[in-house]
């Protein structure tokens, strides 16, 4: 009896969907507010790594000049101008890598976002009070409210860009009961949010010093 009564109480992203306008709206309104904030969250993390990428590839390329300038490697192993080779390449490298980072601007773009979910959120919370505090309003009063909020949410999101769908995803992930999500599901978009958030640049912060260590290995055997 307790379980049916679990089940029944359960609620679902759908239930919504049969409900009024101002349900629908409150649903909107609470996603569209938690994605904005997760995207947010998400540009600031690529901004440091992004940094963080820029940083250790100079590093490594101060590395890898150093490597002739106190003769660490064997000219009978690699050749000098494989060297020069490899210095010019990481530079240009560093050079657009650089360029395209900088171009995109994260953190004005995460700025924006959580300027958008504060104003989502206010939104939000007058719509709770309504529904909340307001007992029994007449039809005509919530037809109105809901005009009026709607108007506003429209307005709010016409000023400002739209996130990504992982950052949607996310926020259902963050919900899974709520959104019927189960592990796997939770599991496939943190990961596709890996994959597109900081993969590249793990990459490029772990994989040069692994070839550098092994030219050394190579050259000292």
């Amino acid at each position: 009896m307790n379980k049916k009564r679990t089940l029944e109480k359960k609620k679902s992203y759908k239930d919504y969907l049969d409900k009024t306008f101002l349900e629908e709206l409150n649903y909107k309104i609470w996603s569209t507010k938690g994605s904005r904030f997760n995207a947010n969250k998400r540009l600031l993390k690529v901004a440091d790594l992004s940094n963080l990428c820029l940083s250790m590839l100079s590093v490594y390329l101060i590395a890898v000049g150093l490597l002739s300038v106190y003769n660490i490697y064997s000219t009978e192993t690699i050749d000098e101008n494989l060297i020069a080779y490899s210095i010019t390449c990481l530079s240009i490298l560093l050079l657009v890598f650089g360029q395209i980072e900088n171009a995109k601007d994260f953190s004005t773009k995460a700025k924006q976002f959580h300027t958008c979910g504060l104003e989502l959120s206010k939104l939000y919370n007058d719509l709770r009070i309504f529904k909340t505090l307001k007992e029994k309003p007449k039809l005509s009063e919530k037809k109105e409210f809901a005009e009026k909020v709607s108007d506003k949410y429209e307005r709010i999101l016409e000023r400002h860009e739209n996130h990504q769908p992982i950052d949607h995803n996310m926020f259902k992930a963050s919900k899974a009961d709520y959104h019927e999500l189960n592990k796997i599901d939770v599991f496939k978009i943190k990961s596709d949010y890996y994959i597109k958030t900081s993969l590249i640049y793990h990459i490029l912060i772990i994989l040069p010093p692994i070839i550098i260590i092994g030219l050394l290995i190579k050259t000292n055997t």
